[in-house]
């Protein structure tokens, strides 16, 4: 399989999104991305996807727009004029005596801007290409060229009548009303959760009682709330989320009162605070001594940085050497974590 198409969607919908996607009567696989709102597609054909979205495109509730991908390449304008160059002689029969457009959609940091990337390939398509007596016209255009970049990814296509992007007006329309705290997702935090929730569903089983450390905005606290009879939510900072099964405890965590503020044994500790490697576990160690034997803590390593990331992983490794009781059961490399990031599965013995 290959990328052949980018998705988008509301930032903070794309769990929905996917799941929408899934179920789709085509072999594919659908991809993260770095950047809010936007899935990646890997499939056989971007002309086969494109015809299933519009069979199916009223079970497509969270889908706004869809851009075929036809070419992969490097971000490198070299290569991206090879691209262009094969595309346009793969259809050259078609495009001759065509007035053409460029237009590219650029995320990430380039030392180009689109607009530049835009008259570069412009102009080469017109010096390369003059047997085909192709004219530039920026609206009345019969193909477009189109460069889609994801930082060091690029996917290039060339639209016209009967194969083109697709935008989903009426879920653009409808998707603006929908509550925001409510009906969608946080933050990326949140992904995390549902990650772990489908690749260690059994660690989410009978919980009675959770402790999240950090809650704030309350992602976590919201699944965790489907899951558990109770979860108490430690942060100073305010819950974006409401359940009457979430005890907001409004203090730091190293300010908690066990015995006052919780009073009763753990079955599930998470913590995904923006705190310092040695900190954050000093944190949910704390805790540890309430939880039940058997039962797991969910822990984000942050990193100062990638390059610390080793480094920082044995220096919390080695605090929790000193603790006999809990043991390292799984360290995870989530899809939704950062880079800086990564997920550490506890377990009291």
């Amino acid at each position: 399989m290959k990328p052949i198409a980018l998705v988008t969607t509301k930032p903070g919908f794309e769990p929905q999104l996917k799941d929408e996607l899934n179920k789709l009567p085509i072999n594919k696989k659908i991809l993260w991305t770095p950047f809010r709102g936007i899935l990646k597609v890997l499939s056989e054909s971007p002309y086969e996807f494109l015809e299933i979205i519009k069979k199916n495109k009223n079970n497509l509730k969270f889908l706004l727009r869809v851009i075929p991908l036809e070419v992969e390449c490097q971000t490198d304008i070299n290569e991206i004029k090879k691209a262009v160059s094969f595309l346009i002689n793969k259809k050259k029969e078609t495009l001759k005596n065509k007035s053409f457009v460029v237009r590219c959609n650029r995320r990430g940091n380039h030392k180009f801007t689109s607009e530049e990337l835009e008259r570069i390939i412009g102009k080469y398509v017109l010096d390369n290409f003059r047997g085909l007596n192709l004219k530039v016209s920026l609206e009345n255009w019969d193909f477009k060229i189109n460069i889609e970049i994801l930082q060091d990814e690029c996917y290039i296509s060339i639209f016209y009548d009967g194969f083109n992007e697709l935008v989903i007006q009426e879920n653009i329309e409808r998707i603006k009303n929908l509550k925001r705290y409510d009906e969608r997702p946080l933050n990326r935090s949140e992904r995390k959760m549902q990650e772990l929730m489908q690749k260690l569903p059994y660690i989410f089983e009978n919980l009675n009682c959770v402790v999240d450390i950090g809650s704030s905005p309350g992602g976590w606290a919201k699944m965790l709330s489907k899951k558990s009879k109770k979860v108490y939510a430690i942060d100073r900072g305010e819950l974006k989320v409401k359940a009457n099964n979430i005890i907001h405890i409004k203090k730091r965590a190293e300010e908690v009162d066990f015995e006052k503020d919780i009073g009763e044994d753990i079955d599930l500790i998470t913590n995904d605070t923006n705190l310092y490697p040695d900190e954050s576990i000093s944190l949910t160690l704390k805790f540890a001594k309430y939880l039940k034997k058997g039962c797991y803590i969910i822990h984000t390593l942050k990193a100062r940085g990638v390059e610390t990331k080793k480094e920082d992983l044995e220096q919390v490794l080695e605090i929790l050497n000193q603790y006999k009781n809990i043991e390292v059961y799984k360290i995870v490399n989530l899809k939704a974590n950062t880079k800086n990031e990564l997920t550490l599965i506890l377990k009291k013995v």
